[in-house]
């Protein structure tokens, strides 16, 4: 079931994110999310920005959320989405509901495009957005360090 993201769901879905966070690349993040840091990120969301999560009984097994693309006003009617699946329910796809949804709700909100920023080695990420008519229209080249080696960043852009 894809839901809103709850207060109660925010334990489970730092575990998600601090275990990329901290061990893959699937994030240039590399700090783990306190529970303080969770309860903002989740406060953060609103109706034009929201934050789901997909739910077997109470396990969240993914989450993702829009986000504004840039702090300018004239930026405002476009969003960056961000999705991830829990360790073990990859491959079932969760990660395409998810998607499905925030793009459904951006669509909803009046966005005009949305944006994503994907670690150019991120097979499954990049698939996913470009199975959804995401295209790719820039590559940055070595702009984050992580795990001992320099990563390259691609954006991807849909229209909505």
């Amino acid at each position: 079931m894809i839901r809103e993201a709850s207060d109660a769901d925010n334990a489970q879905i730092a575990a998600i994110w601090n275990l990329e966070a901290i061990g893959t690349t699937a994030t240039t993040d590399t700090e783990p999310r306190s529970a303080e840091a969770q309860r903002a990120w989740l406060a953060a969301h609103d109706a034009a920005y929201p934050a789901l999560v997909a739910a077997v009984g109470e396990e969240v097994v993914a989450f993702g959320g829009l986000a504004p693309y840039r702090p300018k006003r004239s930026y405002a009617r476009t969003a960056e989405d961000s999705v991830y699946v829990k360790d073990g329910w990859r491959g079932k796809g969760l990660g395409g509901l998810i998607l499905d949804a925030l793009i459904e709700r951006a669509r909803c909100c009046g966005h005009h495009s949305m944006i994503a920023r994907v670690i150019a080695d991120n097979e499954a990420s990049l698939r996913l957005h470009e199975r959804r008519r995401f295209v790719r229209v820039g590559h940055e080249h070595q702009v984050a360090f992580k795990l001992g080696r320099w990563l390259d960043v691609l954006t991807l852009q849909r229209m909505l």
